[in-house]
């Protein structure tokens, strides 16, 4: 109720403009007549046609125009005041409203205004004032109700909320969301039997609606009256066996009591109750999940409940789904993905189904199921960007480049800018276009992604690497890859990166002790980094380590290294280039 009183109170701001709008013919002031009647017209339809365009100067310069030509208009007091209240000293636009509702104490935009000022001012019982003089103009406005009584909860005058709901009852009859609201209030005051007084009309207006019992039982037992609390609670589960929010109720007051046998009874009664909604049992358990802590439960513990509910509901979507999150946060991740498999296979159209099926495989590195599933999750999903990421990814890696930029290039259109996903998009293009011996190219969207992302480690790492091939801005180079290296210390291929920026910088020595570092962290070391190795051996005098190097390196038949037997005859000159 309290969120719907504010959206309303918005809704109201909303209207008052639109509606003094469409009344401007109203705004004429009977005492003018002649040229001062033309001009004021004029002015006030000038001003008000700024404001709708958001010339807010102009629009104040006509409205005082307006009050120079008639001082005693509520109309341009109103316009001014919707102005000025936009910033942040609402001195002159309270003014200026007690003016206006002075002039026209009627009108309901002008009091409503009044009303949001005082608000905005903390002055909430005089705004509470206004809305009771509304009610009396407007009795048939359940709004106004809403808001005071909101107004009211806000600075916790419990009795004067309740007033205002009485009112609200006497004039609109017995309402549930007013009534409970009502319990809610007088439960704020430990007032429990004028709170369980309220519920109990809901409880005889409507008998067959045994949650309003389940209401009552919860006062009772929140007020330290459990023996009234836990009688409801075990008449309602009498009368109404398949009440499974009872059932979960009473699980949780238990729980509270360590009294483990009637926890686990009413839990297990609910979830294999086929009349129970799958939908509550799933949300019971993610309640769980979420209060792990204050529930004092392990996880193991909660996951067994949902093994209950597999076992008995194989094909159920929420409970299927709520096991792929268990699996994930366990990183069952091949389990995880076929529970994912079959959502998706139900609901192709669920878009986030897609997104965590697709994360996943890129989680996996299965580069081939993400192709087939960005292509798939295309035809139900065309303007998501993530699919795009997902198919060039592996067209990348196969050095399919043309495609995987077509690819990029749609997905960077359909990506929110300074998004993190954009940024991913940059990232990829650089590659494809290093790739392709655009550099320019590459390099402006290298930057582009650290402009978004600065700290991006793989595209640091790749940017200084390149940059250190071209023998190009080292001072970057070594700046981008501390940054990355700062992030992950042991990642091989960072410390290879560093190692080959001081290289080039011809820091042989502590080059030598990053690339070793690189070589030690790496369980498969590939022939570039013992080709490098060589490279930094050789110019630290080590010309016989150095051949070993290139030697093992030549094993391997990378096909980025360079000329190795030529290195391994020759060595390498002093202007030596990669």
């Amino acid at each position: 109720m309290t969120k719907l009183g504010r959206l309303l109170f918005v809704f109201l701001l909303l209207l008052c403009t639109t509606q003094l709008f469409a009344d401007k013919k109203k705004v004429v002031e009977p005492t003018l007549e002649g040229e001062a009647k033309v001009q004021f017209d004029y002015a006030f339809m000038e001003g008000v046609r700024c404001k709708v365009l958001g010339d807010l100067k102009s629009a104040i310069a006509y409205f005082d125009q307006c009050m120079k030509i008639y001082n005693k208009s509520a109309a341009v007091r109103y316009e001014l005041s919707s102005i000025l209240v936009l910033g942040e000293d609402y001195t002159l636009p309270l003014q200026l409203m007690r003016e206006a509702v002075e002039l026209e104490p009627t009108n309901i935009w002008y009091n409503l205004l009044l009303a949001n000022i005082l608000q905005r001012k903390s002055m909430i019982e005089e705004a509470c004032k206004v809305y009771d003089k509304l009610i009396l103009l407007h009795p048939e406005r359940e709004d106004f109700y809403i808001v005071e009584t909101d107004l009211y909860s806000s600075v916790e005058k419990w009795d004067k909320a309740i007033n205002v709901l009485d009112r609200y009852e006497k004039q609109f009859g017995i309402s549930e969301p007013a009534i409970i609201e009502k319990a809610k209030l007088y439960s704020k005051m430990d007032d429990v039997k004028n709170a369980s007084a309220e519920i109990m009309k809901l409880v005889k207006k409507y008998p067959e609606k045994t949650d309003y019992l389940g209401l009552l039982a919860e006062l009772y037992l929140s007020h330290d009256q459990e023996k009234k609390g836990l009688q409801l609670l075990n008449k309602i589960v009498k009368n109404d066996p398949d009440n499974g929010f009872v059932r979960l109720y009473l699980a949780d007051y238990y729980r509270t009591k360590n009294d483990t046998l009637n926890t686990e009874k009413y839990i297990r009664s609910a979830l294999l109750n086929d009349k129970v909604e799958n939908g509550l049992k799933v949300q019971y358990l993610l309640k769980l999940l979420v209060n792990q802590n204050d529930a004092n439960i392990s996880l193991d513990h909660i996951y067994s409940y949902v093994q209950v509910l597999l076992e008995k509901y194989p094909e159920d979507i929420a409970v299927r789904t709520l096991n792929a999150d268990f699996l994930k946060r366990y990183n069952r991740l091949e389990e995880c993905k076929g529970e994912l498999e079959f959502l998706i296979s139900k609901e192709k159209n669920n878009y986030l189904i897609w997104e965590e099926l697709l994360m996943l495989y890129n989680q996996l590195e299965d580069t081939t199921a993400m192709y087939r599933g960005g292509l798939e999750c295309l035809k139900y999903f065309p303007n998501e960007p993530l699919p795009y990421v997902m198919i060039s990814l592996p067209l990348l890696i196969r050095k399919d480049l043309e495609r995987a930029k077509g690819y990029l290039e749609q997905g960077l259109d359909l990506s929110p800018d300074n998004s993190p996903i954009k940024a991913q998009f940059f990232a990829y293009l650089g590659e494809v276009y290093y790739k392709q011996d655009g550099v320019e190219q590459a390099f402006a969207m290298f930057d582009s992604t650290l402009l978004i992302n600065p700290g991006d480690i793989m595209t640091l790492n790749n940017y200084s690497y390149y940059l250190s091939l071209r023998n190009e801005h080292l001072d970057k180079a070594e700046k981008m890859i501390s940054t990355a290296l700062s992030a992950d210390p042991n990642n091989s291929t960072f410390l290879d990166t560093y190692a080959w920026v001081l290289f080039k910088s011809k820091n042989y020595s502590l080059a030598k002790f990053y690339m070793r570092s690189a070589i030690e962290n790496e369980k498969n070391p590939s022939g570039v980094l013992y080709e490098h190795y060589g490279d930094i051996l050789f110019m630290n005098g080590e010309k016989e380590e150095a051949v070993k190097m290139w030697q093992k390196a030549l094993e391997f038949r990378d096909e980025e290294c360079g000329d190795l037997k030529y290195k391994i005859e020759n060595g390498l000159s002093v202007d030596h280039e990669k």
